[in-house]
């Protein structure tokens, strides 16, 4: 019910339902407020209705924070008791048909709108919630504003080399913290694929909404019987005739494993992002995934990584700007960095990129 309340038309039925189940006149003020108590967030429906607040933090009853426009504040939100904390994280969890357990007192919730959810109750701590927003926001890549150019998060030169590398079909990983702006930047390079090419977006969660006309997504089916993981859907992706393939993101062993051998076998164009602390990072990031899946030698994983990416970019965030940190190129399994801030220019392309951008 919590996802299905983040619907407007949803909203105003369930609304009505109330309306007509209480037994005393309501202003619209204390139905929005009982509405939200039964069917969405509670005292924190209007942090999360705001659309310029992108996190919403609980750590106590009486510590409410928010991140807005990069800044994190406390705000005047309190619950009466603890209490409340600990059920709506109840009813988080069972939003994704999961339980808050003594044996598993925290969940991690992915909502159908593709906002994230992290709940923890006693007695490992909280009880805490902490819920990032999805933000269907599409980011031209240079421009006016808005746009990363138009921001200074990265250069005219460095911005026409990564829509050279789209239009060339070069492999991308986009790699950073959480919070970085991977999705984003995902988002504004799938805008400058061309039209006539089918995409095949592969995630968790239906997150990336892309401005491009022809888009098939895939998403990860959860249960402990019948589980469809990202690696799964790799594999049937290349029975889809995809001109290019999107993963939202690389997590597991099987999901790098997967993802490499497409890439390694003809399907160029792909982009997928990770966690990583720099270009290099999450070079050793994927080398370190692969080995756990335990298929090769070290030095075959390391051919096998820097073979299938052309490009890693590096997101980073100062202060409250997001922006792109560094561009690296692979050559001959050397990473050879290319542009990293604060210089606006880009360095000599290797012969392999150079090639491949014509």
């Amino acid at each position: 019910m919590l996802a299905a309340y983040g619907d407007p038309a949803r909203r105003r039925a369930l609304r009505e339902r109330v309306r007509h189940a209480a037994r005393t006149d309501l202003t619209d003020g204390e139905l929005d407020d009982l509405a939200a108590r039964i069917f969405g967030f509670g005292v924190l429906q209007p942090l999360l209705d705001d659309d310029a607040v992108t996190d919403v933090l609980v750590n106590a009853a009486d510590e409410v924070f928010i991140e807005r426009d990069g800044a994190l504040v406390r705000t005047d939100t309190r619950f009466e008791r603890s209490d409340e904390i600990t059920e709506l994280a109840h009813r988080i969890a069972a939003g994704v048909g999961r339980e808050l357990t003594l044996e598993r007192p925290f969940v991690d919730a992915r909502m159908r709108d593709g906002s994230r959810a992290n709940a923890v109750i006693a007695p490992i701590g909280g009880p805490s919630i902490s819920i990032r927003k999805f933000r269907r926001m599409s980011l031209p890549l240079a421009g006016r504003a808005p746009s990363w150019t138009a921001a200074g998060a990265i250069s005219e030169g460095a911005a026409r080399l990564l829509a050279d590398a789209v239009a060339a079909r070069a492999n991308i990983l986009i790699a950073g913290a959480t919070g970085s702006g991977k999705s984003t930047l995902l988002r504004s390079l799938a805008a400058l694929i061309p039209g006539d090419e089918r995409l095949v977006v592969i995630e968790d969660t239906n997150e990336l909404v892309l401005p491009h006309p022809h888009v098939v997504h895939l998403e990860v089916m959860t249960g402990r019987e019948s589980a469809v993981g990202i690696a799964d859907l790799v594999a049937n992706a290349l029975r889809m005739r995809p001109d290019r393939i999107l993963v939202g993101e690389v997590r597991t062993p099987l999901e790098a494993s997967a993802l490499l051998d497409a890439l390694t076998t003809g399907h160029d164009g792909a982009m997928t992002t990770a966690h990583a602390g720099s270009a290099s990072g999450a070079m050793v990031r994927l080398e370190l995934l692969l080995a756990r899946a335990g298929d090769s030698s070290p030095g075959a994983i390391e051919r096998h990584v820097r073979s299938a990416f052309d490009l890693v970019v590096h997101l980073a965030r100062r202060g409250h700007a997001r922006l792109v940190d560094e561009i690296a190129a692979i050559d001959d399994g050397v990473l050879r960095s290319l542009y990293e801030q604060p210089n606006a220019t880009v360095g000599v392309l290797p012969t392999k990129l150079r090639r491949r951008l014509g």
